[in-house]
């Protein structure tokens, strides 16, 4: 892109996020896009909290939810890449407890395509429960599945954290936090992601706030017995590992993960072009509903959501979004690869649409 593009397109968006948080729309936000490998947008605006006395700036931190799923996902999928997993693996082979109740035909597969039938809410007793990662793998391996394995597709929500983790924590060794920090972290250089904040790191974590119109807790399917806002300002999950939800990072490291998936980042890839296009292949369990339109069409890859199919039914656009806002992805025909970022939780998705409307259209430019 040429820098008089990026320039016009970073000063857009800014305006987006700007008139965002003057319209109440938003109290702090980021957003960061990179292109053909080159951050090309990095804006933010608004506050940490509602007292404004702490600005947002390129390195706060936010929650991001499910938006976790998809860096869970890139960490895992470089296991199976170095053949530590497969993916037509039973994960009773890997995980003996889990192969009870009706789960035992479930493969890896099932797990990442979110078609294991383990979408329903794992019993606890306390936020601080959630954190504890012995006892929710345990509760978690007793489920009984709400469908056949491999027969439908439903969102596993924060179940996503121990099916697929604890099976990378099985085949390696090591507990999660290392994996990621190894596997993408590292290796992609992103400094400001973290499934579990250190301590150091705290006073630039923005607080949650819900806004007008959100429901506290998801009502399909269930998973909570608090409000997502309760539940992430808690210190003990701010803390802990649990990547189907509890990511917390900035824009830009959320744009950076996306572009190491793509064409245009070389060698510096963190999978092959080949995994990529497999992770983003488009299919129909046995009993999924019919799309209404292939434009509408969304679904999961191997853990990316995964939208706009080719000819080939290859999703062009892939990532994962958060509860209320939150989002990162690539668009893989402009090779682009964006982060969003906020602390108020919305039902619109609005300040999404339209910060990623125009860097798309940037970029088709």
């Amino acid at each position: 892109m040429k820098k008089q593009n990026a320039d016009a397109l970073k000063d857009r968006v800014q305006s987006i996020l700007d008139a965002a948080v003057a319209a109440g729309e938003a109290i702090g936000c980021q957003a960061a896009a990179y292109v053909d490998g080159e951050l090309v947008v990095n804006a933010c605006a608004g506050w940490l909290d509602e007292s404004h006395s702490r600005p947002v700036g390129d390195d706060s931190l936010f929650a991001v939810y499910s938006t976790g799923k998809g860096i869970a996902s890139t960490a895992f999928l470089r296991l199976v890449e170095r053949g530590l997993i497969g993916l037509d693996q039973l994960v009773g082979d890997i995980w003996p407890e889990f192969a009870c109740n009706g789960k035992e035909a479930t493969t890896v597969r099932h797990i990442l395509q979110h078609r294991s039938g383990v979408c329903i809410r794992t019993p606890y007793d306390s936020i601080p429960q959630i954190a504890d990662w012995e006892e929710m793998c345990r509760r978690v391996a007793a489920v009984k599945p709400v469908f056949a394995p491999g027969s439908t597709t439903r969102y596993q929500t924060i179940n996503y954290s121990w099916l697929l983790c604890e099976l990378a924590q099985r085949v390696t060794g090591k507990p999660f936090r290392q994996i990621v920090a190894e596997e993408v972290f590292q290796p992609a250089g992103m400094t400001n992601m973290f499934f579990g904040v250190p301590d150091a790191a705290l006073p630039r974590v923005a607080r949650v706030y819900r806004g007008a119109g959100m429901p506290p807790i998801p009502a399909q399917p269930p998973c909570w017995d608090y409000s997502l806002e309760e539940i992430m300002n808690t210190r003990v999950i701010q803390q802990a590992c649990l990547p189907g939800f509890n990511c917390i990072t900035n824009a830009i490291d959320l744009a950076k993960h996306y572009s190491r998936l793509l064409d245009c980042a070389g060698d510096s890839r963190l999978l092959s072009k080949a995994m990529v296009r497999d992770a983003c292949v488009m299919t129909l369990a046995p009993n999924d509903p019919p799309p209404a339109s292939r434009a509408s069409w969304g679904t999961h890859g191997l853990g990316y959501a995964v939208a706009d199919p080719d000819e080939n039914d290859v999703a062009r656009y892939f990532g994962h979004g958060g509860y209320g806002g939150p989002d990162g992805g690539a668009w893989q025909p402009g090779r682009m690869a964006f982060g969003l970022t906020g602390n108020l939780m919305g039902p619109t998705g609005k300040l999404r649409n339209d910060v990623v409307g125009v860097i798309k259209k940037a970029c088709a430019e």
